[in-house]
């Protein structure tokens, strides 16, 4: 086989309430009323910001991405990670929750890279980077699972 390629979502979009969106502005308030108390404004302004973000990226819904996994490498898009770069692969694969590919860089501010398998075939997927990178159980760090319980 020569490549393999496919296109999805960069991310699972979940559609927020708008009782996400209240309780966001709820918290935020209730810390930059906190932080004014305790005459902290630079981080009262942050937290006015960070909540701005954060609901904006709540609502934010992903792009359409082409992935390809080859011979030189795994590519998202235009950006390849050839493979002396990484150092295993996992299929997380519990649907309809999770069906991804999780590499591991080489690189400590990159330390997994995320790929959503949408209707591809997992197997496909594993014959194929079996011969090319060792497959190693990659754990869910707690900041995907905040992500996750947070619905990002």
């Amino acid at each position: 086989m020569e490549k393999i390629s496919w296109k999805a979502p960069e991310y699972v979009y979940i559609k927020k309430p708008a009782d996400w969106y209240w309780l966001v502005g709820l918290i935020a308030a209730g810390f930059f009323i906190l932080s004014l108390a305790m005459k902290n404004f630079l981080f009262a302004a942050l937290l006015v910001i960070a909540a701005f973000i954060v609901m904006l990226y709540g609502a934010k819904k992903p792009r359409i991405v082409s992935f390809e996994i080859s011979g030189r490498g795994v590519k998202i898009g235009k950006k390849l990670f050839p493979y002396e770069y990484l150092k295993s692969f996992w299929i997380q694969y519990d649907p309809p929750l999770k069906k991804e590919l999780s590499l591991e860089s080489k690189k400590s501010f990159m330390p997994y890279i995320i790929l959503p398998l949408a209707e591809l075939d997992p197997n496909l997927v594993r014959s194929y980077l079996i011969k090319l990178l060792p497959e190693k159980k990659h754990e869910e760090s707690l900041i995907e699972n905040i992500g996750h319980y947070l619905g990002f």
